[in-house]
């Protein structure tokens, strides 16, 4: 194994071959039962650092924006994630009106990665009426920003991207001094070892490529100057210092983390 190829992405620490996965495999096999694409025959290989647990592959590190959309997506894509065609924003719209209430729905806020803009379409309908959206692979919302957002959201965008800390650092960089970064990703179970690569969660169908623990995802973020605490396995609020926004993710308690188990669902 080529180390100046296959070192951790986060620390640069030594990796274990986890084993491999068609590349077919997607996110919807682990909720329908069965697999929901034919086996591909092109198997992905994933790695896992030995100090900071963070998992990835390096399969699509050559990737193209043309290339995912023809092999990743494409028309089929929903049957990767089914919940991207609406329902996943629909269920973040009504979580973030619910915990921001009517005392932070001045706050502005940009989401990190929301495609053509449907969760801040649905939030501007709330009364949000300083939220924009930003994804750099997508036309329509592809200009960065020149300004900086009291809340950046950015879900179910973490596991998609193989150069982490340049997400990090651009998602960072948009939060202002005393803004909140609120992320979903799924952290590694406890018996990640044992799991590897049949774990649900790395899926090549849906272009699932980087995996954190608490420790690595913790590293990235402090690379940046933010604290991490972890609502749940799957949402996150990072922050420079705490603030009226990340104090109220952080007062929700047992309630958010039951909406977002639903949500980031995929």
């Amino acid at each position: 194994m080529d180390k100046a190829v296959h070192a951790c992405r986060i620390c640069q620490g030594d990796v274990k071959y986890m084993g491999a996965t068609d590349f077919n495999k997607s996110g919807s096999d682990h909720f329908e039962g069965r697999r929901v694409f034919p086996p591909s025959l092109i198997q992905v290989d994933y790695y896992r650092c030995q100090q900071c647990g963070f998992m990835f592959t390096p399969y699509f590190d050559d990737w193209s924006d043309k290339d995912f959309e023809r092999q990743v997506y494409n028309n089929e894509y929903l049957k990767a994630d089914p919940p991207f065609a609406g329902e996943r924003a629909a269920r973040l719209a009504q979580f973030l009106t619910r915990a921001l209430g009517d005392d932070l729905r001045d706050e502005s806020l940009l989401d990190f990665g929301g495609g053509e803009g449907h969760l801040e379409r649905l939030l501007r309908r709330q009364g949000f009426s300083d939220c924009a959206t930003y994804d750099p692979h997508h036309h329509a919302n592809c200009k960065k920003p020149s300004r900086i957002y009291s809340l950046v959201t950015t879900f179910e965008v973490v596991e998609h991207v193989s150069d982490q800390h340049n997400l990090f650092k651009e998602l960072c960089s948009l939060v202002a001094p005393n803004g909140s970064l609120l992320l979903s990703t799924l952290l590694q179970p406890r018996d990640i070892e044992m799991q590897g690569v049949d774990w649900w969660y790395a899926c090549p169908r849906n272009a699932h490529m980087a995996f954190h623990t608490r420790r690595s995802l913790q590293h990235v973020l402090q690379a940046h100057g933010f604290y991490l605490e972890s609502l749940s396995d799957e949402l996150h609020i990072a922050f420079r210092r705490p603030n009226a926004v990340s104090n109220r993710f952080l007062s929700l308690g047992a309630a958010s983390v039951q909406v977002n188990d639903t949500i980031c669902a995929d």
